[in-house]
């Protein structure tokens, strides 16, 4: 029997609640007569910031986040110049930067690195102030950003309103889904605060979403007959369907308290609690030669996951506009989990119940600080430094009942893994004249990395990096610019490629579905990097930016598939070196701006063309693995009146062709996705939000390719997808 969740969770409840009371607060309202124009608020304009960055950095406030309502981030992201988001296969959406994921890019809350299980979609992005895209890092966070770095910020001032309130209800596929959010923000009385300056945010989301995925996956295996020609032994077609849940609450409260006018102090907390749920379907059928082992299966995976984490900064402002920034923090993640797999043989009998429990804990201790001095007028000096300690345990118990012989097989694992990291850097700001500033930074970081299971393994992997920055702009006049910027990146192995234990499939062992096991030998992917770009600012919105961009990589991660007897299994190990090139193209403009007989449109559009080859695979298509090769987006605002807006996001991905080994080919279709919105304002205080998501419900294509000497396996899948409607309510006070 299926895990059934309640009918009604908490968050719908809420849901209601706030509905009802949007209704009340709508009913409460003054009817804003006919031809009265509804006060509009300006917005403040991003595209300064970016122009005087001497960094290639761009920032993305509210109004991008708020616009279509979306409820998980990686919606908000996809929309994001040069960003885009691919369904890796049982983990969630991956973030990519340039056409690279998998590490390359990476992803910071608070400037600092996310913890071991952290998943994008675990922060609800009502609770979010900003987004960082920094194409190059400078040296007061990781260089392990080989693509770029994105850095989510949480809410941290209390602004000119006080308190907001936001509700909404989406519908995908005939499921229900809810979120509801809000954000309190003021200062304690001078009572409480003892004569003190203390200012709050007190910030919160709880959600209940709900997906069905359906798929098709036809599966071939052949051989190579002595007259040269293919011979097929199986063919299979597999029916699958998926059901997932994910019910939530996020809370991050912030507290920060000037002491006086050298010293401030403020806490910020995030915590996250997650019920995950994933139901799985699949059904067989074999147009020719032998089933699988479980031609008829199903499956279910729940967790209950809790994340929180704790920053405490004080800064200190000394003589000389000198200043001092301390931050201690402490992470701390557990998830309980059970795994249940039920496989019947071709007539439809049971014969197998796999039941598998596993945990996992871990905690992080973070200490860092910077000192940061304007020692003349054309410099700024900063010097810093980042340690965490973190301390892993994890378990997983696994039992195997063969119904037919009456055998129960147990399997029990339980490892601890360790990681520390120590950095130091310096970098200095310098205006060189007028026109010229630059940046040159130097960051030297050690990771040290170790797992152990009594009896089964016990290694430790070590690596240092000294990464030096150089990023410099050079003004023209006061709309065109240059950029320029050379940088050291690196990219780590991760924990779960590292640790030497076998992570077996459960069904259907094939060179393009194999076991997995890692490799402690690994190390980093080292990169020099260079950057070109060019900007011209049209007016304060509008903007056009040419970037091209070059990475040499060092001891590619490449995964390697080979048989062990009548088992396929597959590794990742360092093979060779790696070129990366790309164009972006970016352009946005307001067009009444330009010129005041134009209609109020706001337009946008942006290329990224990617290019890899990979030395050590031949080609053609011998590039990184799951590189997009090119992504086109472009959207357009159009402000009907002053309490009326709507506006689109369309974006394409070209269909790429991989070569990943001598052996493994893949290719993934085209991608096309069309979001609408429309926003009502419907006073000073409230307003209203409907959108379409996913419009063409494009389905998503996948296929490869396993070809040896003698034999050949394929794969081709198709997995539908479904327009999201969602509707949403914000209050302000």
């Amino acid at each position: 029997m299926l895990l059934r969740l309640a009918r009604f969770p908490l968050s719908r409840m809420a849901l209601a609640a706030l509905s009802l009371f949007a209704g009340r607060q709508a009913l409460a309202q003054t009817v804003t007569p006919a031809g009265q124009q509804v006060e509009i608020t300006a917005k403040p304009q991003q595209v300064r910031e970016r122009q005087d960055d001497i960094g290639l950095r761009s920032t993305y406030g509210r109004e991008e986040i708020d616009k279509y309502g979306d409820t998980n981030l990686s919606d908000v992201l996809k929309r994001l110049p040069g960003i885009s988001v691919t369904e890796s296969k049982g983990k969630g959406a991956e973030i990519r930067m340039r056409g690279l994921g998998n590490g390359y890019t990476q992803i910071l809350l608070n400037g600092q690195a996310t913890p071991n299980g952290f998943t994008i979609d675990s922060i609800a992005p009502d609770l979010i102030e900003k987004i960082e895209v920094m194409r190059v890092a400078g040296a007061d966070v990781s260089a392990q950003s080989i693509a770029g770095t994105i850095n989510i910020v949480l809410k941290k001032k209390s602004g000119n309103q006080s308190t907001e309130i936001k509700s909404s209800a989406g519908l995908q596929a005939g499921r229900l889904s809810g979120n509801a959010s809000w954000s309190v923000a003021d200062h304690l009385p001078v009572a409480m605060a003892n004569q003190a300056d203390i200012n709050y945010v007190f910030a919160g989301s709880i959600e209940s979403n709900t997906n069905d995925v359906n798929g098709i996956l036809r599966e071939g295996q052949y051989t190579l007959s002595k007259a040269g020609q293919w011979q097929t032994m199986a063919d299979l077609q597999l029916q699958q369907t998926q059901q997932s849940r994910r019910d939530a609450i996020s809370l991050t409260p912030r507290l920060n308290w000037k002491i006086d006018t050298q010293n401030s102090l403020s806490w910020q907390v995030y915590v996250n609690y997650a019920r995950l749920e994933n139901a799985k379907y699949e059904k067989e059928t074999s147009v020719a030669g032998d089933s699988t082992e479980f031609p008829d299966n199903h499956s279910i995976w729940a967790a209950h996951i809790l994340t929180s984490r704790n920053d405490i900064n004080w800064e200190r402002r000394l003589a000389d506009s000198a200043k001092l920034n301390i931050n201690w923090g402490w992470n701390h993640f557990d998830r309980d989990a059970k795994f249940q797999f039920w496989g019947n043989d071709s007539k439809g009998v049971q014969t197998t119940h796999r039941y598998v429990t596993g945990d996992a804990n871990e905690n992080e201790y973070r200490f860092s600080g910077k000192y940061l001095a304007p020692y003349s007028e054309s410099h700024v000096l900063s010097l810093g430094w980042d340690s965490s300690r973190s301390a892993r345990t994890e378990g997983r118990d696994e039992i195997d009942i063969n119904i037919a012989e009456g055998s129960i097989t147990p399997d029990s694992h339980h490892y601890q893994a360790g990681l520390v990291k120590l950095a130091a850097y310096i970098q200095d700001e310098w205006t060189i004249n007028t026109a010229w500033s630059a940046y040159l930074g130097l960051r030297w970081e050690r990771i040290t990395s170790n797992s152990r299971e009594a009896g089964e393994f016990d290694f430790t992997n070590r690596s240092t990096m000294l990464s030096p920055i150089l990023q410099s702009v050079w003004k023209l006049d006061a709309k065109r610019q240059w950029r320029f910027a050379l940088n050291r990146s690196f990219k780590l192995p991760t924990v779960a490629n590292l640790v030497p234990r076998r992570f077996r499939v459960d069904n259907n062992n094939t060179p393009l579905n194999a076991d997995f096991q890692g490799n402690p030998q690994l190390r980093p992917e080292r990169a020099w990097g260079l950057d070109l770009a060019y900007e011209h600012y049209l007016t304060d919105s509008s903007l056009i930016s040419i970037n091209t961009y070059w990475r040499r990589i060092q001891d590619v991660m490449l995964e390697q598939t080979k048989q062990i007897g009548t088992t396929w299994l597959s590794m990742v190990s360092n093979n060779g070196r790696a070129k990366v090139i790309g164009l972006e193209v970016e352009v946005k403009t307001k067009l009444q701006e330009l010129s005041p007989t134009l209609p109020p449109v706001e337009l946008r559009a942006n290329l990224n063309r990617n290019w890899s080859s990979v030395d050590q695979v031949p080609g053609p298509n011998n590039r990184l693995a799951h590189q997009a090769g090119l992504l086109i987006s472009t959207g357009a605002d159009y402000q009907i009146n002053p309490a009326w807006r709507t506006g689109a996001d369309f974006s394409f991905q070209t269909a790429d062709n991989i070569r990943e080994s001598d052996n493994i080919s893949t290719h993934t279709g085209p991608k096309r996705n069309l979001d609408i919105y429309l926003s009502w304002k419907q006073s000073k205080q409230s307003q209203w939000r409907f959108s379409v998501t996913n419009v063409l419900q494009q389905d998503r294509l996948v296929s490869g390719d396993y070809t040896a000497d003698t034999q050949r396996w394929t794969d081709a899948g198709r997995e539908q997808s479904a327009r999201t409607w969602r509707v949403v309510w914000e209050w302000r006070m």
